[in-house]
């Protein structure tokens, strides 16, 4: 508990503006879900409160963005061997407040260090001035300068609050941005945890803030007139409501929100490694991972073999929270178990086959839900529709390639897919007929540690990207420079217009376009 609030007591003090009026704050408890023991009561920002922390981070701004790229990425370098000489510190955190195992929050420690890695030795490239080809006008230079954007609002989820948080928080540095965050109210401490550690290295106080609370004060956020771009992840619905309130505003944001993965699996594949990639991708961090695994095709000729090599692997995955090593461990919130139960007890109702029937597990006290495989699925089921965002997945047979891409389309999601066959041209055939932000072949969900890979949706999947260049470069302006080289008089197409001079541009347009 001293955590929370000694880290949360630099943002606000008590007694500060939205404090109630006997000095109270409102406070929303923040609960471990595996053992429903209670973390800390953390503090609910208001409008007035984000408004202060909003200033606070515009005031920071032009000495932040005065920095070299390269002081920028020496600061964050710091940042990273802090993350590395406290990744159980770190671990610990996210365990406690998502009911993780502990071997998945070392891997949110992993992969935050390696984007953290390429972008600080990267961004010094992607961010400076770019050259550009002038074309024809050979007497004329170009280039692209990259403007960090100003106050970059930060509005982060649950189920990874230390990849999904750190990740576009340290891009928006990076690049010269100020940031405020608004974790979930779910996890908040996370967040914390890298704001000390944020200030331990170097990045100053008021460059980058954290706002505890609820949807209100994330709502304060979006629609705070000085901050200059929101970046979003979480449902798509929230998405939605934000991007409405950006687009009246004109505020650039980027949305990393839902999906419903496929995984294509052919009659060719090797299915024990398929199998047991639908285990990792389906059923790790419960499933509540938007790029998880929840709908699986199989070709028909394979499809009794591969639920039953699934099914098999699943009776032998152990689920706890602390010991013996477990690979499940809780879900994070309770109204997501609610929702994982209203789609299983949908599919049931509507005749479909629970091969591994899931459902709450009697033995923990916590928000443990046991596994669920559900063959026999059809089109018109939520588990088959909807974002299940649990440790559900969901089977339906094909019969042709052909098939195979209209199920896997035939969502309003685009996030990720995965394709499985030893038939190298086919599988990429199908990614490339794939509706979706990125595909894997022969693989699933790697390419979100890939660094240098951009990461985002298409369709009620998101707008814009993270990660890769395109990331680094989205929390940026990009200014067009051009720059006349010889200093003559006057261009041929200014004033004033003659004869001779459309005679000219004609015979040009001939010779250079013709």
């Amino acid at each position: 508990m001293q955590t929370v609030q000694s880290a949360q007591s630099s943002q606000t003090p008590a007694g500060a503006p939205g404090s109630e009026p006997n000095g109270n704050r409102r406070t929303i408890p923040n609960l471990n879900p595996a053992t429903m023991e209670l973390i800390a009561d953390v503090p609910v920002f208001t409008a007035t409160d984000v408004d202060g922390l909003v200033k606070r981070a515009r005031s920071a701004f032009p000495a932040w963005s005065g920095l070299s790229l390269k002081q920028r990425a020496k600061i964050l370098k710091k940042l990273q061997k802090l993350f590395v000489e406290r990744k159980d510190e770190i671990a610990h955190t996210v365990c406690e407040e998502t009911g993780k195992t502990e071997m998945d929050g070392i891997l949110e420690v992993f992969t935050v260090c390696e984007h953290l890695n390429y972008f600080r030795k990267k961004g010094p490239k992607y961010l400076k001035p770019e050259k550009r080809s002038t074309g024809v006008f050979l007497w004329k230079a170009a280039y692209t300068n990259f403007q960090p954007r100003g106050v970059v609002g930060v509005i982060s989820p649950w189920n990874y609050p230390f990849i999904l948080t750190a990740g576009p928080v340290l891009q928006a540095l990076m690049a010269g941005n100020t940031v405020v965050v608004k974790p979930s109210e779910v996890t908040p401490a996370t967040s914390l945890k890298l704001k000390e550690l944020a200030l331990e290295a170097g990045i100053p106080d008021d460059a980058l803030q954290v706002a505890t609370g609820d949807g209100s004060t994330g709502a304060a956020l979006v629609e705070h007139p000085d901050t200059d771009m929101i970046c979003f992840t979480g449902s798509t619905a929230t998405g939605r409501k934000i991007g409405e309130i950006c687009g009246r505003m004109l505020k650039p944001v980027i949305l990393e929100l839902g999906g419903k993965d496929p995984m294509v699996v052919f009659s060719d594949a090797n299915l024990e490694r398929a199998a047991n990639a639908a285990i990792w991708g389906g059923y790790s961090n419960s499933g509540q991972t938007c790029i998880s695994v929840e709908r699986v095709l199989v070709e028909s000729s394979v499809h009794d073999k591969f639920t039953q090599l699934v099914a098999d692997k699943l009776k032998t995955t152990r689920q706890g929270f602390r010991q013996d090593f477990p690979s499940l461990g809780s879900m994070t919130f309770d109204k997501q178990v609610n929702i994982v139960q209203e789609h299983l007890a949908d599919a049931k109702a509507k005749g479909a086959h629970l091969m591994v029937e899931g459902g709450r597990h009697d033995d923990f006290d916590g928000l443990f839900m046991k596994p669920a495989l559900v063959t026999e699925v059809s089109s018109d089921m939520m588990i088959w529709k909807d974002e299940t965002f649990g440790p559900v997945i969901a089977v339906q047979k094909f019969e042709t390639e052909a098939e195979a891409i209209d199920l896997a389309n035939s969502t309003a999601f685009g996030l990720n897919a995965s394709v499985w066959s030893k038939n190298g041209r086919k599988a990429r055939r199908v990614a490339r007929s794939i509706r979706s932000g990125a595909v894997c072949i022969n693989d699933v969900d790697a390419n979100y540690i890939m660094s240098d890979l951009p990461f985002g949706g298409v369709k009620e999947s998101g707008i814009g990207r993270v990660y890769g260049k395109e990331g680094l470069r989205a929390f940026t302006n990009v200014q067009s420079v051009l720059r006349d080289r010889l200093g003559l008089k006057k261009e041929l197409w200014w004033f004033p217009y003659s004869q001779g001079t459309q005679k000219l541009f004609r015979r040009v347009i001939n010779i250079l376009f013709g």
